[in-house]
């Protein structure tokens, strides 16, 4: 709590506009004082030479930033960043020559006579107040951009929940019908299965071991269901547990297999699966035979969970990935590799 209060204050103008002025009046107050040490009479010459400065400052962040330089008219912005300027100095003239004797002290000041040297910190005033806004807005873009991102993973994560379940109760529900002695079994691998979704990869990452045995209880789910000549594998080359992984990449790959092959009419049905992970790159590979699926699994190869897994991938992992389909007759493979 107390970090974000400070985190808040630190981020809120009232604070940050006079924290500022502040300093630069110190600043210039000691840049033109003519002792060695500060004296009050500095700090009331450099309280006077801000005034053109708040004037410049002020006309920059409310006006001519968001009118042109913010919106790409950047000619517009350098010409009247020029007058602006030219107009500063003539408010800095206008407090030396007419404000100044209008005060009460008994301090005598004048303007410089060589124009040169508050032009130049003006410049430099407008400059920074340009690039500090900038960089500022720029802060905002890349925080707006990095919640937005995390939102739509969190969206894509929580797609493989629905459809996985989906799939894994039309598995329950023909066990159902057929009054297996697995069905209970079925049930309770379902569950282990939803808590590890539902409550274990909140994280951007997880560990791969994790999420390899949660991939062979939902492999070992799926068998329940196919025809005993059906050839299933899972090969795993690498220790899993030196490694993380963004959560749930491989379910829809895997469910995508199991609802085109196994789960399909043909004699030689299979999936054939290979993980293999090291310090560089984690490979994970997907075959299948091509069947005739029912009715309600009817729907073209990959669908919604290939899709997800491609958004995801770019979301991640936009540059370290290589993801590949073999499209055949008989036959539906897909590689994913992973630089780590």
């Amino acid at each position: 709590m107390i970090k974000k209060r400070l985190y808040q204050l630190i981020n809120a103008k009232w604070f940050q506009h006079p924290v500022f002025w502040v300093l630069s009046i110190y600043g210039i107050g000691s840049y033109f004082s003519i002792s060695n040490t500060v004296k009050f009479i500095d700090f009331f010459y450099a309280g006077l030479f801000h005034i053109p400065l708040f004037f410049l400052v002020y006309v920059n962040l409310g006006l001519l930033i968001p009118r042109f330089l913010q919106k790409g008219r950047y000619v517009s912005y350098v010409f009247t960043g020029v007058l602006s300027i030219a107009a500063a100095y003539g408010v800095h003239e206008l407090t030396f020559e007419i404000l100044l004797p209008l005060l009460p002290t008994e301090y005598y000041m004048v303007s410089f006579t060589d124009w040169e040297v508050p032009v130049t910190i003006f410049t430099i005033y407008f400059v920074l107040t340009a690039l500090l806004k900038l960089s500022k807005s720029w802060y905002v873009l890349q925080r707006v951009e990095k919640e937005k991102l995390a939102i739509e993973l969190n969206s894509l994560k929580s797609q493989v929940n629905p459809h996985f379940l989906f799939n894994s109760l039309n598995s329950i529900y023909s066990q159902a019908l057929a009054k297996s002695e697995q069905t209970p079994d079925t049930v309770l691998e379902l569950s282990n299965l939803l808590r590890y979704m539902l409550y274990e990869v909140g994280e951007s990452t997880v560990e791969l071991a994790k999420e390899v045995e949660m991939m062979e209880n939902y492999i070992g789910l799926q068998k329940l269901r196919a025809d005993a000549s059906s050839e299933i594998s899972f090969q795993i080359k690498g220790d899993p547990l030196k490694y993380k992984i963004a959560p749930l990449l491989f379910f829809p790959l895997i469910e995508n297999s199991f609802k085109h092959g196994v789960k399909g009419v043909s004699d030689k049905a299979y999936v054939k699966m290979l993980l293999e992970c090291n310090e560089n790159q984690i490979n994970f590979e997907i075959e299948n035979n091509k069947g005739e699926v029912d009715d309600m699994e009817k729907g073209k190869y990959g669908g919604i969970g290939l899709e997800n897994v491609k958004r995801r991938l770019t979301l991640i992992y936009p540059g370290k990935h290589e993801f590949t389909i073999e499209d055949r007759e008989n036959l539906y493979r897909v590689n994913l590799k992973i630089q780590l």
